[in-house]
């Protein structure tokens, strides 16, 4: 006798199933993979566009960097011009009044002096307040390019002295040089024997005379 089992066999069955969790297995990875990877892209996306703006704005601090530095050079070349301008300003001041200073300055030195306050502010220059310049003239006086030059006599050496000292002393002149102090007689006079000298300096009208000065711009040795 032939039997026929129509029952659809187990193992077939098992098989089947297997397959089919299989699949969602792999749909399942497929999907955290896909998952995970849009993460990361997010992840991505984010940084780079953080470092598209930090590179904006250091673009920016860099532009607004250079726009402050060109003004700092705008300013420091206006600064140079105006301080230029005012040293011009200043040196065409002092060639106006900076002679008559000078001389007045001059006339000081040469001045007898009886009053006591006066002769304790000579003393205090250190000049000698008991000399009478009296004993001491001036033949001769040329200013050219603050050159000065003094020729003149004088009762003695003493006297000579005493000028050289006060013309160092004064604000007004520098590099005070005694050319030649020699004795000589002097007809007019009788034959009497006097201290024929000549004496050259540098007239100092103002600030900008005296800033030549410190320089080096403004010597004798260069006016020669």
């Amino acid at each position: 006798m032939i039997r026929i089992n129509l029952l659809p066999s187990q193992k077939g069955g098992r098989s089947g199933g297997g397959g089919r969790g299989f699949m969602a297995l792999a749909l399942i990875l497929l999907a955290l993979e896909g998952g995970a990877l849009f993460f990361l892209q997010s992840e991505a996306d984010t940084e780079f566009q953080q470092l598209v703006k930090k590179n904006t704005d250091t673009e920016r601090m860099i532009t607004e960097l250079k726009k402050k530095t060109a003004e700092v050079a705008q300013l420091e070349r206006e600064k140079a011009e105006l301080k230029r301008q005012k040293e011009v300003l200043d040196a065409l001041i002092e060639g106006q009044s900076g002679p008559v200073n000078m001389l007045f300055e001059l006339s000081e030195i040469l001045r007898p002096e009886d009053d006591p306050q006066r002769k304790l502010e000579q003393a205090n220059r250190g000049w000698n307040p008991d000399w009478d310049p009296r004993r001491l003239w001036i033949d001769g006086f040329i200013e050219k390019a603050r050159v000065v030059k003094f020729s003149g006599h004088a009762r003695s050496n003493e006297d000579v002295a005493e000028l050289l000292h006060r013309l160092n002393s004064s604000r007004h002149f520098a590099e005070v040089t005694l050319q030649f102090s020699e004795t000589v007689a002097v007809p007019e006079l009788g034959g009497i024997k006097l201290q024929r000298f000549a004496i050259e300096a540098l007239a100092l009208y103002g600030p900008a005379d005296v800033q030549r000065l410190a320089s080096g711009e403004l010597t004798l040795e260069r006016k020669k």
